[in-house]
């Protein structure tokens, strides 16, 4: 039996990183480009606001500096801008029909005064997607997302916890900013559960048992804040992430035994309170004021169902806020902008869906990728239940999650690229291996 170059192992163990290991992750940073390291100093001041939390900090404008500096550090390293895949083109298409929202709005000059808060999103979605580009990259920059997102949600559980776990109006709160209200907390707490779950299955074969257990209390105290937030936007996300869950998964009568045990469980220590609130909705005057707000909304895209009343005219126009994404979405950009936002949803699902086609051909060391595709699914899902309450459209929930997807699909393309050059190279350098059989056989075989 003949044999041809032998098996090449390409990538027989994880990186020290994918270990938790504190010296090896701050070595990699070491090696990283100023703009990666601006881009993760943008993500801390955005998500944790220690300038906010403590006064004395709050001498520059530090996440705008961050970003700032992160296009000048990518312009410095000559990274070419990319729109390679479905959910950049969606995106163009999106802010397309803003501006042209804007520049037909009812009130023009209101529609671009939001014209910064909407671009500084495109902006960081370019940074993330074309600096964020490779496996340890991403994992370094998921690390920190989740553990400022973990900071919020034992602040969340702490809170709950010192309330006697009963029920407050007012209900737990995040960081200053985007997540100090109870209702935008529980968005961030829905988006969080799905992607420490992943992140920790991917991870749980390389870890020891204690490094696991903290993994294992991202999930449980985001669960136990979207509890303590007193929204119950925030658990019909978390229900439709457990259906979500149980629909997708391979094993799907344990994944059913596991997720009746953990509704149970949360159901179990919801406060009366929170429970009445349930049994009211649709009659009670939160519910009854959203119904006609909605209306409101749909009567606007009716009346001008194009582009609708123009980019961030929603409070001149009407005065409250609309408290639902798709409504938002609709009356301001008109049916077009509701198309185009639809479009950057399912075109989210889809390059998910690529990425994890295309790591099955990839012999990477870790599932890593893979469980993070999923993650950010299940993210989005949350985001959409929960923001079906609330007007969060240009809260940084979308914005960052559709570039995270972008991102972890160029990362496993990067990766896919790297690893066939590696088997090339060592095709070409593995010895080749004599023949077997005698000289007569080997001239005329």
């Amino acid at each position: 039996m003949t044999s041809g170059a032998p098996h090449v192992q390409i990538a027989s163990a994880p990186p020290r990183i994918f270990h938790l290991d504190i010296p090896a992750i701050w070595t990699f940073l070491k090696q990283q480009p100023a703009s990666f390291w601006l881009i993760n100093i943008y993500l801390f001041f955005e998500y944790v606001r220690p300038h906010q939390v403590w006064p004395s900090l709050d001498i520059l404008p530090w996440a705008q500096t961050a970003l700032l500096g992160s296009v000048v550090a990518m312009l410095l390293e000559q990274k070419p801008l990319k729109v390679v895949t479905p959910a950049g083109f969606c995106l163009m298409f999106f802010t397309i029909v803003l501006v042209l929202s804007s520049v037909m709005a009812l009130n023009p000059s209101q529609a671009y005064k939001g014209w910064e808060l909407y671009f500084s999103w495109l902006i960081i979605y370019l940074i993330i997607t074309n600096v964020v580009t490779t496996e340890r990259r991403f994992f370094v920059f998921m690390l920190a997302f989740l553990l400022y997102s973990f900071k919020m949600s034992q602040h969340g559980f702490r809170s709950w916890m010192e309330n006697g776990f009963g029920f407050a109006s007012w209900g737990a709160t995040g960081a200053p900013g985007w997540f100090q209200n109870s209702g935008e907390f529980g968005i961030q707490m829905c988006i969080f559960v799905p992607l420490s779950v992943e992140f920790a299955l991917a991870l749980r074969p390389h870890l020891s048992r204690w490094a696991r257990m903290i993994l294992y209390l991202m999930p449980f105290t985001a669960i136990a804040s979207m509890v303590a937030s007193s929204s119950r936007g925030a658990l019909v996300g978390g229900a439709l992430i457990a259906l979500w869950w149980i629909v997708r998964s391979k094993h799907r009568f344990r994944t059913l035994i596991v997720v009746a045990v953990v509704g149970f469980a949360t159901w179990s220590v919801i406060p009366v309170e929170q429970k009445t609130r349930f049994s009211q909705s649709g009659d009670d005057e939160t519910s009854t004021n959203r119904i006609v707000r909605w209306k409101a909304g749909l009567e606007m895209a009716k009346e001008r169902p194009l582009l609708g009343i123009g980019y961030n005219n929603w409070r001149t126009y009407y005065g409250p806020l609309s408290h639902n994404i798709f409504i938002e979405a609709m009356s301001e950009l008109g049916y077009t902008g509701l198309l185009a936002f639809l479009s950057m949803i399912g075109a989210t699902f889809v390059v998910n869906a690529r990425t994890r086609r295309l790591l099955k051909g990839v012999p990477t060391s870790t599932t890593f990728m893979h469980h993070m595709a999923y993650g950010l699914d299940g993210a989005l899902i949350g985001f959409m239940a929960s923001g079906f309450f609330v007007t969060v459209l240009y809260y940084p929930f979308f914005w960052i999650n559709l570039a995270m997807t972008v991102s972890l699909h160029v990362s496993a393309q990067n990766e896919a690229v790297r690893l066939q050059a590696i088997r090339r190279h060592s095709s070409i350098l593995a010895p080749r291996t004599a023949y077997a059989g005698s000289p007569r056989r080997l001239r005329s075989g």
